[in-house]
């Protein structure tokens, strides 16, 4: 099943009362009481056919009746409440009107609010700091959205089974952020690598051609591209880094997937970069003691 992020923010004018209900009721909830035109009518408008609504709202509405028809795991952000709520919405699930009352920010406090809701079930609540794919990877704009990054976390949760996750199951940026961090372990030299003593510049997409920029202990700089990408497929990464080939100053990494074919477990070289198994990266870093606190906080 899917994976979705809703946010119930300030942004939904309905009083405290009914956003408590929600809460205690472990009910999502869209609002949505405009017209086709639009425009705010006389009542709330009740209808569930995503038709019957345009723009953002027809999108939302959507979303929430294939969620109901489909079924899928869900995080849920309810203002004022700090944690969040986790759940799930089963197949063939029932779209329910609950009817509340606006709040006081667009002066129609005290008519009735019509919301489209969905009841959770197995419910967990969770501070997102404690899993840093909760706060950082959640979608940006909108009500309602699909969120592929969180899926297998949210899931686990719910289910209340955490597993240890995979290589596979992380983003690129959380590959570039452990890739780092294992350069800047003491054990970092025992595996053919540099080891980092300072970044420069955050790691990601800070420079088109490199995802890690920092200074190794030795002095020199370190200059790194990660990818779970295959070796056979990203000879122009280690193209995009010979323009800072001088061994002398700069040392140049690519973390990959390196062919099987190559029976690669530890570094080589091509064209002055050092080429080191992506996959081995990962099984040493989470084989120490911060690399595992790393993984537990963060997926």
């Amino acid at each position: 099943m899917n994976t979705f992020f809703i946010r119930h923010s300030t942004g939904i004018d309905i009083d405290d009362d009914t956003r408590q209900r929600l809460w205690k009721e472990r009910r999502i909830a869209i609002h949505f009481p405009h017209e086709k035109t639009g425009k705010i009518g006389e009542r709330d408008r009740s209808s569930i056919n995503p038709d019957d609504y345009i723009g953002s709202a027809k999108r939302c509405m959507r979303t929430l009746v294939e969620l109901a028809k489909e079924g899928g795991y869900i995080c849920a952000q309810h203002y004022p409440h700090e944690r969040w709520m986790l759940g799930l919405v089963r197949p063939k699930s029932k779209i329910e009107l609950v009817r509340g009352a606006w709040g006081e920010r667009y002066g129609m406090q005290g008519r009735t609010a019509v919301l489209k809701t969905l009841r959770l079930s197995k419910v967990k609540l969770v501070h997102p700091l404690d899993y840093a794919v909760l706060s950082v990877g959640r979608p940006r704009q909108g009500t309602i959205m699909r969120w592929h990054l969180a899926g297998k976390t949210i899931e686990s949760l719910v289910k209340g089974r955490r597993k240890r996750p995979h290589l596979s199951d992380l983003a690129p940026h959380q590959q570039e952020i452990f890739c780092s961090e294992l350069l800047r372990l003491p054990q970092a030299p025992s595996l053919g690598l540099p080891r980092l003593a300072h970044l420069l510049l955050p790691t990601g997409h800070t420079m088109r051609d490199i995802d890690i920029i920092g200074v190794a202990t030795d002095g020199k700089k370190l200059l790194a591209q990660v990818t779970f990408a295959p070796l056979s497929t990203v000879g122009w990464k280690i193209e995009r880094l010979q323009p800072y080939r001088d061994p002398k100053r700069a040392h140049l990494l690519l973390f990959c997937d390196c062919d099987k074919s190559q029976k690669q477990d530890r570094v080589t070289v091509q064209d002055g970069v050092t080429v080191f198994p992506i996959q081995t990266a990962y099984d040493a870093f989470v084989s120490t003691p911060l690399g595992r606190l790393w993984l537990r906080r963060s997926v």
